[in-house]
């Protein structure tokens, strides 16, 4: 079986934990204009176990190979967690007034036919955005463990759910609690695909 770790962050205060919701509206506004645009292959809406069986044998994976992801995998385990699933919108995940505040970003270290890097996700076109050229796992947590090793560090790929609360809140209801709970659906979501690609993964 392979393994992946599967990241995501829990608030701006704590570098391991479950979410990480950014008040602001998109990835430039952070980091930039992007670069280069990826097409991801086509998502499978036909997988091979039930959700029951995917719920069964869900759990946590902490050891792993250094067998590389397929680029066919990442594009499922982005689809899973914010993908569109018809002509109107609607995505994988739930959302308030389907505001759909979620931004989700891979950081590649070891993905077949794709550089290492840091991509955001474009639920629109299902395709990835360059953000940053290299490697930034172990950059990622040798910095959380201030320059220790981590078991973490040799992930292929790493998904990171952040959120725009500008999106979801309105002037006469703050609705950005909304958010938290929207990145734990589609974060779930997630981790059910790694079970239905036989993968493994852990949510810190």
């Amino acid at each position: 079986m392979k393994h992946i770790k599967f990241i995501v962050l829990l608030s701006l205060f704590a570098i391991a934990a479950a979410v990480l919701v950014l008040p602001c509206s998109s990835e430039k506004e952070i980091f930039g204009a992007t670069n280069e645009v990826i097409s991801l292959p086509e998502p499978e809406i036909d997988g091979g176990i039930s959700v029951e069986k995917a719920l069964a044998e869900r759990r946590s994976i902490r050891s792993f190979t250094d067998e590389p992801m397929t680029l066919e995998e990442v594009s499922q385990l982005l689809w899973a967690a914010q993908g569109i699933t018809d002509d109107k919108g609607h995505r994988t995940s739930p959302s308030a007034m389907a505001s759909y505040p979620l931004e989700v970003y891979l950081l590649a270290g070891n993905v077949t036919g794709l550089s290492p890097g840091v991509y955001h996700y474009s639920p629109e076109g299902h395709s990835l955005s360059t953000i940053s050229e290299g490697n930034k796992i172990d950059l990622l947590f040798s910095s959380s463990m201030g320059g220790r090793a981590d078991w973490r560090a040799g992930s292929p790929a790493v998904f990171m759910v952040t959120g725009a609360f500008d999106r979801i809140n309105r002037d006469d209801l703050d609705l950005g609690r909304f958010a938290y709970v929207e990145a734990g659906t589609a974060s779930e979501n997630l981790l059910l695909e790694v079970v239905s690609l036989g993968l493994g993964a852990s949510r810190e």
